[in-house]
């Protein structure tokens, strides 16, 4: 009954995401199709940063790592009272806390603009301000969005959870179709606080539903900090607000080099990475956000062999499903970006630059991934102050190699090169650890061995689907079929039946047991 709660979980998730991304995908071409690569866009991902930065921080990292861990405890050991009573005091504080770093980031945009781009030049200053200016009530907006959304991922109500973002992206395009030729640029701006404020209002309802209300679900307005619980969400929150720091500085520097570089390298960067975190979304953030609330059960009521096996699950899971979708984002790279974003004024230079940086995100595709299940499962132990750590040491590595292959023939493609290898170093160091923490329970010779036939089986399924497509296929498919589009099209998807298939059999025929029952627990849960 657990591996088909655990499935049914992934898979509401995964479809859901899979939907929402879907919405992305046409948010993300609209944006592409209207601005490019040019210089407005330039300004306006400089603009988006700061509630950037607070959209993953308390969507990702807070809400779901500090907050609901103890909230997800205290309910599992019928303390409904309690559990209501830390959700109010959060909530409360978390909203002042916004609107107050929202008043002060007004005062100081000029500063943080200047200070995430020093290459810009003095006449688009003010631009980037104003647009700055527009964007900063998002991150109220998105943090309300964030919590509400955790709430219902607690209580496994993922179908709604993994589908409200689609509301975002339903906001984006109705504010830059109509408002694009009077706005222009700051339409896409518009279109970000409309979407936040659609994906904060579908989730409301839900709150209302049985399965929150029989928990003795209830709302006030105090803030109560002489409460334990409160005073550890606090000091974890801290621990995990430093970590995104350190994440988020790697970031702006990678924008700051950028800056420097030809018009058009920060906006392809930021293109190639919205793309690059989709299966991150749909499967890595899937995975953990299924077991994280199985696991913390689990935890609170010392059901070990349980909660162990939870943990080589996820591991496994990552390995099946983020591995073949890694090969065929490498493969595939140039292909996916030119589907995706190629159109008006997204023009062939414009998929140049942006396909090299995408496939040098995805080699770091896994590791990225790994990072989101592993830090989960040490904010179940209210040990956050480990990943931070571990952070920094990463993050210092990352911009170090920052400076250093951007000087190279990479140019903006080192930068994505040096993202993918940090958070390669991250999940083994995270990994290590946690080991450590469980007292060695997970083997490192069967999570090695399981990892490098992963590995070897996307290998595999790479070189012979690369080879069958670039020695005369993808050019038989684009002479036979005349439009370009669908030519492309029908190229991806055969490269990734391919790369599917030979991954799959490779596993069947070659892998070890535990990831030949992973497979056909997953397949025939699909069926």
């Amino acid at each position: 009954m657990a591996r088909k709660r655990l499935l049914k979980n992934l898979l509401d998730l995964a479809t859901g995401t899979f939907v929402s991304r879907i919405l992305g995908f046409l948010r993300e071409l609209v944006t592409a199709a209207f601005y490019g690569t040019g210089k407005s866009m330039d300004l306006f991902v400089i603009a988006f940063s700061i509630p950037a930065f607070f959209r993953r921080f308390l969507g990702e990292d807070v809400v779901e790592r500090a907050f609901m861990p103890p909230f997800k405890k205290l309910l599992s050991r019928k303390k409904q009272h309690h559990a209501w009573e830390l959700l109010s005091s959060c909530l409360n504080l978390m909203t002042v806390v916004l609107i107050a770093l929202m008043t002060m980031c007004y005062f100081v945009a000029p500063l943080i603009v200047k200070a995430i781009a020093p290459g810009i030049e003095q006449t688009y200053m003010g631009q980037a301000v104003r647009l700055t200016y527009w964007i900063l009530p998002f991150m109220v907006i998105i943090g309300l969005a964030a919590f509400v959304g955790g709430i219902l991922n607690f209580f496994e109500m993922n179908r709604i959870y993994a589908l409200a973002p689609a509301m975002l992206s339903i906001g984006v395009i109705i504010g830059v179709y109509g408002f694009q030729s009077l706005l222009g640029i700051y339409a896409l701006a518009a279109g970000f606080l409309l979407g936040g404020l659609f994906e904060l209002l579908i989730q409301i309802p839900f709150l209302w539903t049985a399965k929150i209300r029989n928990t003795q679900a209830h709302y006030s307005f105090s803030v109560n900090v002489r409460d334990s619980e409160f005073r550890k969400v606090g000091r974890e929150s801290a621990f995990i607000l430093l970590k995104a720091l350190f994440d988020k500085s790697v970031e702006i520097i990678g924008r700051m080099l950028a800056s420097f570089l030809a018009a058009g390298s920060i906006a392809s960067l930021w293109f190639s990475q919205r793309l690059f975190q989709l299966p991150v979304a749909i499967f890595g953030l899937a995975i953990s956000r299924s077991l994280i609330p199985y696991l913390t059960e689990k935890y609170a009521l010392d059901e070990d062999d349980d909660f162990i096996d939870g943990i080589q699950t996820g591991i496994r899971m990552n390995y099946m499903l983020i591995v073949p979708a890694m090969t065929i984002m490498i493969v595939l790279a140039r292909p996916i970006i030119s589907l995706v974003y190629q159109r008006g004024s997204f023009d062939n230079h414009s998929t140049d630059l942006t396909a090299v940086a995408f496939l040098y995100y995805s080699l770091g595709l896994l590791g990225l991934s790994l990072n989101a299940f592993f830090s989960r499962i040490f904010s179940i132990f209210q040990k956050n102050k480990l990943p931070l750590y571990i952070s920094i040491v990463t993050s210092v590595l990352n911009i170090a190699l920052n400076f250093l292959l951007v000087k190279t023939p990479l140019l903006h493609a080192g930068i994505a090169l040096a993202s993918s290898v940090a958070f390669s170093v991250n999940s083994i160091a995270l990994f290590y650890f946690l080991n450590r923490e469980l007292q060695g329970r997970l083997s490192w010779v069967s999570v090695s061995k399981e990892f490098l036939l992963a590995v070897c089986a996307g290998i595999v399924a790479g070189l012979t689907t690369g080879f069958v497509l670039y020695s005369g296929l993808s050019n038989f498919i684009s002479k036979t079929v005349s439009i370009h589009v669908a030519s492309v099209g029908i190229t991806l998807v055969v490269g990734s039946l391919l790369i599917l298939s030979i991954f799959t059999a490779f596993i069947f025929i070659i892998g070890p047991r535990s990831l030949r029952q992973q497979l056909h627990r997953f397949l025939r849960f699909l069926r």
